[in-house]
Order: structure tokens, then C-alpha cells, then sequence
């Protein structure tokens, strides 16, 4: 009888070479995150994007992400987005976020991307980031074998990938469609191999990578993306023989515009949300002048060089723009697949991609500026999210160059060259970086101690890189250098979890009392529930942060509530204490408008005392404990009213309202107005103004009356049509591709 354990093994072994492949990519994506996955730490970011909890740390807490949209944007909206989609509801609209807003359409929640579902359980974020690291992972392993690399280096590929630079630091929804440019080049790849062949092979993987990539939530990525898979494919067509090249080009853009076919039920809304959205300094990038600190260079090799995310005050102007990093491993063993021959038009497109977009981050030569002659770069923070395509670039470099290492003597000695090279530009970001990290205070021993290890991680990475490449007669020798790269990457990747705090616990208690008490009223945020906090707990919140920003929201909160908001597109506490006492004094100058507005409750620090403006006006306190104060304002407006005092209102929700009224009026609903919005009184449709620039008012006639709203993205009925008949060419041109071929048979010929 065999024992349990070599029933397993057995099992294993009988396993194909890219199972196993696959199995070791999910592996080091769960160790990667293992304090995350094990319980060790809390990734739910609530911890530092809002001030309704307590935390614990381990030796500092530092900040595990660096973009804060991951809990205002990503978890929140994520996470209304996928309730809707359970409840049975498109996720077109969210009343909870300010007046009301598009959510599908403002795109970085995902509201139409499959994973978002995910974000309807408690661990969700973590979930889904893990599932995008892992198809990055597979697919750039499926992308490196298409290329002809062996198993081994393959997977080594993926690895890598799934643990770029961007995952590891972003947070948000900016790393959602990068998961599916190796995929999209995938498809190029495919539809080159399939030239020869009368078979369309290739072109529907494609198109769902780059219509996935699209549906993930951040247009301005899945573009600059696009972009690098658009180089990709020019310069790979050129490897057809020219009497096949026009069949691989009529493939190639066949995928291309089937991928926009079949997003066009996200692109419609987003385009719609477009033209009556403010998108801010976005629009700032034409000139040249959005690019990276020169000083924040060498963290593209050295990741901690000034040490944890925002824990270097001198440098925190750079984390606002930078998009991830590299490594020093894996930019020794890429710059040693640089020069290799095999698919040698390819490597030098990587290399050259890098050193142009690179140069373009950090505006080296004006090279910013030329980006900006591709249509709408100019409207893209180019400096932060061309990161990827980098990344992706030098992954691929670095499996070629390990390949090249098994294979040529000339890699060999050159991967000791480059190695040393590696060195000496570590030394020279060690110099760059000494008056900046000069005067850092660490809060313990421990924690210098950490500091130190991070700065001598990327060195002793290369060391053993040099140590190593000497034993080339050693079989395994190509192992240890994996070894070495993939740890290095492994270990720089786990560095920001390793500062999540370890426990979270959320003060429940304002939350359930607006929860009970709220109806379909409004409360404004004093940095205690920062938004969109909110729309995560079912709560309507007046406070808002998002891009695009609907722009007459934007311009009633400048001339009616909060004049001098700055950005446009966020109304929301800043500066502590200070900016909390200047939120007090724009409710105390423009009480009406917020009452108007159906706010009904201020959601205050306990630690602040109510200035006696408020207190003169009537605001009374309703709610209190150690963490958070609830006030209550006089006279808020109810989410339905009507001109005629005398009708009697009702609503169970917020689309449906119930009146009598003994004379013909007009009934007010304090929802943000929008194109798509539609109203019937009694199952009639009825137009809809727009009253005070912001609200929705309707006429309604004397007597009973039921009315109903509905919201729908214009033209979205046609995308939604034309999307799914995309989607049933695309699976019709797969399955018939797989039809087994039955040669016809000839008659005889009668003699």
C-alpha cells in the first residue's frame, strides 16, 4: 500500500510542465501576500483613509499602499458595485456619493468588471488583487512560451510579473488592467504564429485582453498599455513573410477593434460621464511639466532607498507620481537580454521602449513633450502609469537573458559585466540619495535596523548575482540566479504589507446610529468617515472624492458651499484640526445650501469643539462617543419635496415617491441632474428640469400620485447590443476555428 504522501507526489509528477508552472505562479503570489492571507496583518485600508478606527501596529505603522483612491475609490465604490450586481441591479448610479453620481461610468470602481465581485465579502480587496497578480502572472508565463522559452525561464517570467513594482506599492485601481497586457500580447503573439494558416487563430485573445483591460477601471493605464501592445505588434509583424504580413495585420486589427466592440458597455457610460466630468490636473500634462524628481530615479533599482513608502518626509513629493519600480536583479539579467541574438528586433524594441518612456517620466531631453504628440498622452499622468509597460519590458529581457545565459558563453561573461555594471549604479543612487536621507529619525532600533536591511537588500542581490554567474560550469547555476531575482522580488514586494497594521477595529457605533436614523437624508464629513466611506457602509454622503467629478456638482460646491475648494474634485477635510474648523465655517456661511442639500447630520471628531457659530444656528448634538460627535441641523430639506406645502409626501426609496396633492405642483428631488435620467408620474413619462443647477424637478397634477425614476447611461441600450453580438461573433469564430475539417467528398464521374 502506498502512503498518502507518495499517492500525492505520484500525482504530481504525472502533472503536465505547465501545471506545475502554474501552480508555483499561485504559490509565490499567496507567500507574497502571506501576511495578508495568514491574518498577519489587515490590508482593509480603512485603517489610514479614514478616521473611524483604531489600529495596532508591529514596529512602526507606515503606509501600505501609496495611493489613498484605494479605500476612497477602489474598496468603496468596489464594493456598492458588486451589491448591485447581486441585488439584480445594473450599477449605473450611486445615491450615496455626494448629490448622486454615474458609477459605472466614472470607471475606477470596475463597476462592470467580473473580479468586482469580489468585493462583496469581507477580504475582497485582498482577494481581488491576488487574482489580478496571478493572470499576470499566467499570462505572461503563456507569453514567454509563445516566444519559445522553455518551461523553466517561462515561469521565472510569470513570476516576476506577478510581482511588479506597481502591485507592490499602488493600491488602487490603477493596477487593475495591467493583468491583461501580457494576455492582449499574447493574442499579437498568436495571430504572428497563426500567419501561415487560412485559421484566425490568435486574434480573440487578443480582443479580450484588451476589452478586459478596459472593463478592469482605469482607462489612462489600459491606453498606455495599449500603446506598448500596439509597438509590440508593428514591430513584430515584420517577422512575417511579407506574403502573409497583410493576413496577420487584417487579424490584428480584427482583435483590436473586437476588443472595443465588446467593451463598449463600459465605454459608453465613461464617454457620457466624460463630457459633464471635471478630470482636474489631468489636463495638466499637454505642456510637458507633469514629470518625476530626478532625485527619485535610483528607487527604480533601489525600491527603499529612501526607505518605506512616505516614511522620508524630504522626498514625499515624488510618491504622488511614481508608478512602481524594477529591481536590481532583474535589470542586471535584462540588460544582459538586451544583446542577445534570438528575436533580436524584439529586445531592442523592450530596451528602447524603457529608455523612451522612461526618459518621458522624468522629462529627460523635453521627451514628455513628444509623448504628448500621441493623441490624449497629454491628457494622462504618463509619468506615473507608463510604469507598467517598463516593467513588463524588463521581465521579458531578464527571461531572455537567464535563457541566454544556459545557451552562450558571450551571456555568461556578459552577465558578470552587467552585474558589476548593476553595482556601480547602486553606489551612484546611494550618493544621489545621501543629503536626502541625511537627518532621518527612526522611532527604535528596529527599525534602523530594517532601514539598513532594505538599502543592503538590493547589494547583496547583485552580489550573489556575481558570485553565481562565476559557477557557469555548475548545472544549477541558472536556478540560483532565479532564486536570487525571484527572492529579491519576493522580499521587495512584501515590504509594504509588512507595515498594514495588524488590527483594525472600526468604531460601528456612528456608523449603525446613521444608519438607523439617516432615511434618505444626507451627512457631511469632518474627517472622521472620509468619503467615499460612505457609500461602503450604505450611508449618504455629502462629502466626495472622485475623477472624473461631475462638474455642476463641482461648481454648486464652489459658488454654494464650499468656495475656494481646491481640487475641484475633492470635497473633503484637509489640513486636520485647521481644515475641520474651515469646513465649520462654510456650514455656518452657507447653512441654507446644506440644509438644502439634505444634510442632516456633521460627522465630527469628538476631540473638536463645535465652534459657537453652529451652536448659535441651532445645531444640536444627537450622538456621541470617544472617537466621533453627531450633530443635527435645524431645518434639512427632505430628499422629496414639493412647491405646495399641502401635499403629503411618501417614499420607500430613492426612485419612487408617493403624493397627494390637492392642486397641480412641482416636486423637488435633491439628486444630482444628469442626462439619463428619466421620470414617470402614474407610468407617464414626464420631463425632467434642472433646478438650482444641481437638483431634479418634475411637474406633478393634482390629486394621487406615484412617480418612479429610472437611470440609464445614454445610448447604453445600443452598447450594451452591439457588445453582445460582438461577444457571439467572437464565440462563434472560436468554435468554428475548432471544427474538425471533413474534406468533401467528389462524386464519380459517370463514364
Amino acid at each position: 500500500m502506498h502512503s498518502t504522501g507518495e499517492r500525492l507526489i505520484d500525482r504530481y509528477r504525472r502533472l503536465s510542465p505547465t501545471t506545475k508552472a502554474i501552480a508555483l505562479i499561485v504559490l509565490v503570489v499567496l507567500a507574497a501576500n502571506g501576511m495578508y492571507v495568514f491574518g498577519l496583518a489587515n490590508s482593509d485600508p480603512i485603517s489610514w483613509t479614514a478616521g473611524i478606527s483604531h489600529h495596532l501596529c508591529r514596529l512602526t505603522c507606515g503606509r501600505p499602499a501609496i495611493d489613498p483612491n484605494v479605500g476612497f475609490v477602489t474598496q468603496s465604490l468596489g464594493h456598492e458595485a458588486a451589491m448591485d450586481i447581486l441585488h439584480g441591479h445594473f450599477p449605473w448610479w450611486t445615491y450615496t456619493q455626494g448629490l448622486g453620481q454615474p458609477l459605472a461610468g466614472e470607471m475606477q470602481s470596475g463597476a462592470l468588471f467580473p473580479l468586482t465581485l469580489l468585493f462583496a465579502f469581507s477580504s475582497g480587496l485582498m482577494w481581488f488583487h491576488i487574482a489580478l497578480e496571478v493572470i499576470a502572472g499566467v499570462s505572461t508565463y503563456f507569453l514567454a512560451r509563445r516566444l519559445s522559452l522553455p518551461v523553466f525561464f517561462a515561469t521565472f517570467a510569470g513570476i516576476l510579473f506577478s510581482l511588479n513594482g506597481t502591485y507592490a506599492w499602488l493600491g488602487n485601481s490603477v493596477l487593475n488592467p495591467v493583468a491583461f497586457m501580457p494576455m492582449a500580447i499574447l493574442g499579437v503573439e498568436m495571430v504572428i504564429d497563426s500567419a501561415s494558416s487560412t485559421k484566425n487563430r490568435g486574434w480573440y485573445i487578443l480582443a479580450i485582453g484588451l476589452a478586459l483591460s478596459l472593463y478592469a477601471g482605469f482607462p489612462e493605464v489600459a491606453y498606455l498599455d495599449g500603446l506598448f501592445v500596439f509597438g509590440w505588434a508593428v514591430v513584430r509583424i515584420f517577422s512575417v513573410a511579407h506574403v502573409q504580413r497583410l493576413r496577420a495585420l487584417r487579424r490584428l486589427v480584427l482583435g483590436g477593434v473586437m476588443g472595443i466592440i465588446l467593451a463598449l458597455p463600459i465605454l459608453v457610460p465613461f464617454d457620457d460621464d466624460l463630457k459633464v466630468g471635471f478630470i482636474g490636473a489631468h489636463t495638466a500634462g499637454a505642456d510637458g511639466s507633469l514629470a518625476l524628481p530626478h532625485f527619485a530615479l535610483p528607487t527604480f533599482i533601489d525600491p527603499y532607498i529612501y526607505g518605506t513608502l512616505f516614511s522620508n518626509t524630504k522626498v514625499i513629493v515624488m510618491w504622488g507620481g511614481i508608478g512602481g519600480y524594477f529591481g536590481a536583479g532583474v535589470c542586471a539579467l535584462a540588460l544582459v537580454g538586451l544583446f542577445g541574438s534570438k528575436k533580436r528586433p524584439l529586445r531592442i524594441f523592450l530596451g528602447a521602449w524603457t529608455l523612451v518612456a522612461m526618459a518621458g517620466t522624468f522629462n529627460f531631453l523635453d521627451f514628455h513633450k513628444l509623448w504628448n504628440l500621441i493623441p490624449v498622452v497629454s491628457r494622462s499622468s504618463f509619468e506615473r502609469y507608463s510604469t507598467p509597460g517598463c516593467e513588463l519590458a524588463i521581465v521579458m529581457l531578464a527571461a531572455f537573458g537567464l535563457y541566454d545565459f544556459t545557451q552562450s558563453v558571450r551571456a555568461k561573461r556578459l552577465q558578470t559585466t552587467m552585474a558589476a555594471v548593476m553595482v556601480l549604479l547602486l553606489v551612484w543612487g546611494v550618493l544621489v540619495s545621501r543629503n536626502l536621507n541625511a537627518g532621518t529619525h527612526f522611532s527604535s532600533r528596529s527599525v534602523h535596523i530594517v532601514w539598513f536591511g532594505l538599502e543592503a537588500l538590493p547589494f547583496i542581490s547583485v552580489f550573489l548575482l556575481l558570485v553565481f554567474g562565476r559557477l557557469h560550469r555548475w548545472r544549477f547555476t541558472p536556478f540560483l540566479l532565479a532564486l536570487v531575482v525571484v527572492g529579491e522580488s519576493l522580499l521587495l514586494f512584501f515590504v509594504p504589507q509588512a507595515e498594514a497594521p495588524k488590527q483594525i477595529t472600526i468604531d460601528y457605533a456612528p456608523i449603525a446610529f446613521l444608519q438607523k436614523h439617516q432615511g434618505q437624508e444626507r451627512f457631511l464629513d469632518f474627517a472622521v468617515l472620509y468619503p467615499n466611506w460612505g457609500t461602503y457602509f450604505g450611508l449618504n454622503e455629502l462629502s466626495d472624492i472622485d475623477l472624473p467629478f461631475p462638474k455642476a456638482f463641482k461648481n454648486f460646491i464652489e459658488t454654494n458651499l464650499r468656495p475656494g475648494l481646491k481640487p475641484g474634485n475633492q470635497f473633503v477635510v484637509k489640513g486636520g484640526l485647521v481644515g475641520v474648523e474651515e469646513l465649520e465655517h462654510s456650514v455656518v456661511n452657507h447653512l441654507r445650501q446644506y440644509e438644502d442639500a439634505s444634510v442632516k447630520y456633521l460627522l465630527i471628531p469628538s476631540s473638536v469643539v463645535l465652534i459657537p457659530g453652529l451652536v448659535k444656528a441651532g445645531v444640536t448634538q444627537v450622538f456621541r462617543d470617544s472617537l466621533a460627535t453627531i450633530y443635527e441641523l435645524p431645518h434639512p430639506r427632505a430628499f422629496f419635496t414639493t412647491a405646495s406645502s399641502s401635499c403629503t409626501v411618501s417614499s420607500t426609496g430613492y426612485n419612487e415617491a408617493r403624493l397627494n396633492c390637492p392642486k397641480a405642483t412641482t416636486l423637488l428631488r435633491t439628486e444630482l441632474s444628469m442626462k439619463g435620467w428619466k421620470a414617470f408620474v402614474n407610468g407617464k413619462s414626464v420631463p425632467i428640469t434642472t433646478e438650482h443647477h444641481v437638483y431634479q424637478e418634475i411637474s406633478v397634477p393634482a390629486g394621487k400620485s406615484t412617480v418612479t425614476y429610472s437611470f440609464s447611461p445614454p445610448h447604453e441600450r445600443d452598447a450594451l447590443i452591439v457588445g453582445f453580438l460582438g461577444g457571439l461573433f467572437l464565440i462563434g469564430s472560436f468554435v468554428n476555428e475548432r471544427r474538425p475539417f471533413v474534406p468533401t467528398r467528389r462524386r464519380p464521374k459517370h463514364q
